[in-house]
């Protein structure tokens, strides 16, 4: 047999540890399965927006309705005449001098440059962008549903399982956006738009920074961002991190922390920090005591708490390092999560079922011995037969 040189072979060794590498750096492949988890896996008939009267145009798009504002934009509900198709149209304005205007319409400009690049089933679709009469705008797929804000404030709460699969999809949504040189910054339930209640969309990288390009087949770009200067530009104050606050360098770590503080509040069914002035929220953000998720939901295992403790931990060096490794850690919850499942198939609490196993346990040991010579009463052994029954309606 031919020896194999040992340049080769440690250059065969190293190839296959960076595959192998890569391929655990892939984003699951388990919500590929479930329709819900997939954007058009519901058939939307747009032709009622068709009909309705245009109220303005924005570019070449026939603006039919507003769908919402806030601070620097507005959103209408239009249609595309060149392609068919319903869109969604940002907007920006801006009251400021001419000057300030510029810059500011630069920054939206380059928010759809940064999102249009991005192609992934929990993350907004950019279509389009430019410069029109009234502004920079956007267009963007048009969305079935609510912005997880609306929702709570509806007072939908998830079960721990379908708060933990949301979380794990934005998380793999920010991962591959992290892989692309973007961080988002803002994550906050405004900007995650729920179609039913199973198929979260990050909106909105309107704050998100894009770090030096890496040089093609180099290494994977350093996406560490610069220091802020201004507060307000950071959204809003509940979910920033606090390195954010702080004024210090931004990076993906703070995705991470948005997708944290986010999970509690699901899992808690009230924000993790209060406070009625800019003020008393920053120093909640910054000093205050968070309350461990287990000792405020009892549906909350102290394994799902440990893990969103980690991720909003206030020292980014102690979070998960990466917004892939927070969805290894979700995705194991929900395995280990599974698994209790099964054990309990009616859904309830396990200790039941562990009550049933050890009376069954005890009435076969009763038929034994009175096999091998003991005989107990006919109506006791017929006692512990029916005792899981009761049991288990209690």
């Amino acid at each position: 047999m031919t020896a194999v040189p040992v340049e080769l072979a440690e250059a065969a060794a190293a190839e296959s540890s960076f595959a192998a590498t890569v391929a655990q750096e892939l984003p699951d492949a388990e919500d590929r399965d479930d329709p819900e988890a997939l954007p058009g896996a519901w058939g939307i008939d747009d032709r009622a927006l068709r009909q309705l009267p245009t109220i303005g145009h924005v570019g070449r798009y026939a603006l039919k309705h507003q769908l919402g504002s806030g601070g620097l934009g507005t959103v209408h509900a239009a249609v595309d005449p060149l392609l068919s198709r319903a869109v969604a149209i940002k907007t920006l304005h801006v009251q400021a001098d001419d000057a300030h205007r510029q810059v500011r319409e630069m920054q939206l400009l380059a928010e759809a440059r940064t999102s249009a690049g991005l192609n992934h089933p929990n993350i907004v679709t950019v279509h389009d962008a430019g410069l029109a009469e009234h502004g920079v705008y956007i267009a963007m797929e048009k969305l079935h549903g609510r912005d997880l804000r609306e929702l709570l404030a509806d007072g939908w709460r998830p079960e721990p399982a379908q708060a933990v699969r949301i979380a794990k999809r934005l998380a793999d949504a920010l991962a591959y956006a992290h892989s692309r040189g973007v961080v988002h910054c803002d994550v906050k339930p405004a900007n995650i738009y729920m179609i039913g209640r199973t198929l979260p969309k990050l909106l909105d990288f309107g704050i998100a920074r894009v770090a030096r390009a890496a040089q093609p087949g180099g290494p994977p770009p350093d996406i560490a961002l610069e220091p802020q200067d201004e507060v307000h530009d950071f959204g809003s104050p509940y979910y920033v991190a606090p390195e954010q606050l702080r004024g210090g360098v931004l990076d993906p770590r703070c995705d991470v922390y948005g997708v944290g503080v986010v999970l509690y509040e699901l899992l808690a069914g009230r924000r993790a920090f209060e406070g009625d002035s800019l003020e008393a929220i920053r120093a909640a953000v910054l000093q205050g005591d968070v309350q461990p998720l287990h000792r405020i939901n009892r549906q909350v295992d102290a394994a799902l708490s440990a893990i969103v403790e980690k991720a909003m931990a206030r020292d980014p060096t102690q979070r998960h390092p990466s917004a892939r490794q927070l969805v290894r850690a979700l995705r194991g919850w929900l395995d280990a999560a599974g698994g209790r499942e099964a054990v309990a198939p009616l859904g309830g609490s396990t200790v039941p079922w562990a009550v049933f196993a050890g009376l069954g346990l005890l009435a076969a040991f009763a038929f034994g011995w009175q096999a091998l010579g003991g005989r107990p009463r006919t109506a006791e052994v017929e006692s512990v037969a029916r005792t899981p029954a009761v049991a288990l309606t209690v």
